[in-house]
C-alpha cells in the first residue's frame, strides 16, 4: 500500500510539474507578445519622431538657403558687371576652339 501511495505522489508531482511547466510557457508567450506589441509602438513612435526631426531640418535646411541667396543678390552686382568683355570674348572662342575639334574628330 505505502508503494501505491509513493506512485501516487509521484504521479500527481509530475502532472502538477506538468501544469506548471505549461502555464509557464503561457506566460512566457503572453510576455513575448507584450514585449513585440512595446516594442512595435517604440519603433513606430521612433519612425514619427524622426519624420518630425528630418521634415524640421528640411524646412530650416529651405529657410538658410533661401536667406543666403537673398544676401547674395543684394550683395552681388548684376551678373554682366562681373565678367569683363575680354574675358567673354575668350571665352566664347575657348568654346568655339571646342566645338570645331568636336565635329572634326566625328
Amino acid at each position: 500500500m505505502a508503494d501505491r501511495d509513493f506512485l501516487l505522489e509521484i504521479k500527481n508531482a509530475e502532472a502538477e510539474a506538468a501544469l506548471r511547466v505549461d502555464r509557464a510557457r503561457e506566460e512566457s508567450q503572453l510576455q513575448r507578445q507584450k514585449s513585440r506589441q512595446t516594442a512595435a509602438e517604440l519603433i513606430e513612435e521612433a519612425y514619427e519622431e524622426a519624420g518630425r526631426i528630418r521634415e524640421a531640418t528640411m524646412e530650416e535646411a529651405q529657410e538658410r538657403y533661401r536667406e543666403l541667396v537673398a544676401e547674395v543678390s543684394e550683395d552681388s552686382p548684376p551678373a554682366e558687371e562681373h565678367v569683363s568683355e575680354d574675358a567673354l570674348a575668350r571665352t566664347a572662342d575657348i568654346i568655339a576652339e571646342r566645338i570645331i575639334s568636336i565635329l572634326e574628330h566625328r
